[in-house]
Formats: C-alpha cells, structure tokens, sequence
C-alpha cells in the first residue's frame, strides 16, 4: 500500500505542468550516460598540493588564491562578513588569512569556493545554490560546535569537518549543471510539498538522488575518503562505515538547521540513537542552534552575496 505522504504527493502534482518530468528510469539511463564530470577546477589542485607542502604559509596560499579574482573576491568577503567580528578593513587575501580566519580555515574554504565555482546551477529554491550557502555557512559552525561536545576519541578533525559540512551537499549543484530542467522540476515540486522529505521527494522523481551524483564527482575529482564518504552517506544514520561518527554528525546537523528552515532536511527526522551514539544531549544541540539562529541574518546575508543576488 501507498505511503500516505507519496499518495499527497501524487495528488498535488497531478495538475503540475509535466513537460520536463523525467521518468525514474529515464533519468538514471540519462546520468549514466554523461560522460564527462567538470574537472576538480586547477586552483583546487594547486591548494591541494599546497596542503603537503611542509613549508606552505598565508603568502604561498594568498598567492595560489589570487590566481582568481573571483575567489580572491569571496575570501575577502568571508573574512569582512559580520559573522566573524572583524572591526578593521581586509583588503588582501593574506589580510584575510593572518587576521581574521586562519591558515587552515582558509585553505578548506579555498579548496571549497573553487570546487564549487564551475557547477552552474539555479541560485534560489530549497536546492538552489543560495540555500546550499546558508546550510554550508551554518552547518560549518554548527558542525563545530557539536564536534567540541563529543568525547576527545570521537571528535574529527577540524580540517575534514569543515570540508564536509561545505561539500556533502555538492551533488545538487551538479545535477543543476547537468540537468537544469529537471533541476527546476525538482525545485518547484520540493516547493509545493513543504511538509515531505527533499530527499524522499528526489528518490520517488527521477530515481537517484544528490548523494548519488556527488559521490560520483567526488570521486572523478580524487577527493578524501572522508569526504566521498559523507558526500555519499550523509542521509543515512544507518551507516557504519569507516567515518559514521562523522557521518552521523553532518546528518544531525543538517537534521537541526532543518527546524531553522534550513537546507535540504528540513522535514528529516533524528531518531535518539543518533544523540545516543555520538553522545550529545538534545539541549546542548538544541543551545548551539539558537545561537546559530542569532547569527541568522548575518549567514543569509553573506550567502546571498557570495552568489551574487
């Protein structure tokens, strides 16, 4: 028998416009039929490489960074953002880095912002490139904080923690970039059943998923186990793999920035196990999220800016 939400779903799109709805079938014989990926973009390689170089520092990563005026752009713009208090004026990248967010930081957020930049996907709607910046820019600092409340043998390391709060959701900017229709319908039909699961919603449409798409890329591009991992995973606490403690701190933090409205999970539900096994109490969550939603205005202001809107 029908589940009674897939029935809901069925009946409000049956008067939706169905010129661009591709069958289950239809759309995993048009993925696997792709056959170019966009390549890992050269900046993101070249701070790749910097990561093992010994004597890497702020003015060897500055100067990889403003190889693109674009990136040089968003960095300088990350680090003047009111969510990290910066009363000065940062005008240079290595400004950037030695006074506000760190070498680490922002060798991650570089790694990230370039990754990110040649998948041309819509900018609004619960999956547009908008919202996947207010979910990485409050994920990366609500990811934080849980991380610092789980036992020192359980905690990841900040570098993959960040990488994983800003990259686990990459696969829906690659399925904007290479279907942008279908993306669209995707967009419109998560918008008229706000009370269903995104994820469950793109299942039940074209039969494979985000996480799909992006452990592909990840893949192509050579990334870090961890990352393919969560990237692949993440909608799945069930999982008990290599990085699930990892994996089950991205999916409760997308599973609480959901009750800001945030993000793709925004009707995922978190079973206790999840709190049971990373040993987190519900009110220490539940206090980092109010102070995430504090910061708010200031996310969505930054996210909007770093897409352009």
């Amino acid at each position: 028998m029908m589940d009674a939400t897939l029935i809901n779903w069925t009946l409000s799109n049956i008067a939706a416009p169905l010129e661009h709805f591709s069958h289950p079938s239809d759309m995993r014989s048009a993925v696997s039929k792709i056959k170019e990926l966009p390549p890992l973009p050269g900046i993101a390689e070249k701070v790749i490489k910097l990561a093992a170089d010994p004597l890497a520092d702020a003015a060897k990563l500055a100067s990889i960074i403003e190889l693109d005026p674009i990136l040089t752009t968003q960095v300088i713009r990350w680090a003047s953002s009111p969510l990290y208090g910066f009363r000065g004026k940062i005008t240079t990248v290595k400004d950037a880095i030695s006074r506000v967010l760190g070498f680490d930081f922002v060798m991650n957020l570089a790694l990230g912002l370039s990754a990110l930049q040649p998948l041309r996907a819509p900018k609004h709607g619960v999956i547009g490139t908008e919202m996947l910046w207010v979910q990485s820019l409050a994920g990366t600092r609500l990811i934080k904080q849980l991380n610092r409340q789980l036992m020192l043998e359980k905690q990841t390391r900040p570098d993959v923690l960040f990488l994983s709060a800003l990259m686990h959701n990459i696969g829906f900017p690659l399925l904007g970039h290479e279907f942008p229709e279908e993306f669209l319908y995707l967009n419109k039909i998560i918008s008229v059943n706000p009370t269903l699961n995104t994820f469950n919603i793109e299942q039940f449409t074209f039969g494979v998923d985000h996480t799909q798409l992006g452990a592909w890329l990840m893949t192509s591009w050579a990334m870090p186990k961890p990352i393919l991992d969560i990237v692949y995973h993440h909608h799945n606490p069930y999982y008990r793999g290599e990085h699930y403690l990892l994996n089950l701190l991205v999916y409760l933090t997308d599973s609480l920035l959901g009750k800001l409205g945030i993000g793709d999970a925004q009707n995922q539900h978190c079973e206790d196990d999840v709190f049971v096994e990373l040993g987190l109490d519900l009110k220490i969550c539940e206090s980092a999220l109010n102070d995430i939603n504090d910061v708010l205005p200031d996310i969505k202001a930054t996210a909007a800016s770093l897409v352009g809107s």
